[in-house]
């Protein structure tokens, strides 16, 4: 594996798309609708005030990753992930953690001190929650119950990043 971790760009937009669609049922219709069209709102604004950022992973010219993040309108250096996707196919290769490290390093460099992730309590979200409390080492920071609806929680996660000489190092401790 080749993986390298890039910006989007235009051309990506299908196969982000392909990797969303491939995560269903965990996640629904809507939620790929909603993920896409963030995709083509950050890409047909990128100078808007508060723009959606994205970075993908690449295995050799193929797209088998992405995330979305952003800063939170009215925070100093809070930032949200929005979205965190692997190709199914690719799953358990380390690819999410790479994302993940990269958007710790992009938040930082920014300037940004937290990272916020949202994600629901699922019994079919129990190996997103793993990633983010074992792989990520983040901070679970709140259980909204029955946010999404009855008996679907809303799990939250923070991530302390430090800024500067350390950037992309967190500080989950």
């Amino acid at each position: 594996m080749a993986l390298c971790l890039r910006s989007l760009a235009a051309a990506d937009v299908a196969a982000v798309e392909a990797i969303l669609l491939a995560n269903r049922p965990v996640f629904s219709d809507e939620e790929c609708r909603t993920a896409i069209e963030m995709v083509r709102e950050g890409l047909d604004d990128p100078h808007d005030e508060d723009p959606y950022q994205f970075l993908v992973a690449t295995d050799g010219d193929r797209v088998v990753g992405y995330t979305c993040f952003g800063q939170i309108p009215l925070t100093q250096g809070a930032f949200d992930l929005y979205w965190i996707a692997v190709d199914p196919a690719a799953h358990a290769r380390g690819i999410g953690r790479a994302l993940a490290l990269e958007t710790e390093r992009a938040v930082a460099a920014q300037g940004g001190r937290l990272i916020v992730v949202e994600t629901s309590s699922r019994d079919d979200y129990d190996k997103t929650r793993r990633f983010y409390e074992n792989t990520m080492g983040y901070e679970t920071a709140a259980r909204m119950r029955d946010f999404y609806k009855p008996g679907d929680d809303k799990v939250v996660y923070l991530c302390y990043v430090a800024s500067g000489d350390s950037a992309g190092t967190s500080d989950k401790g």
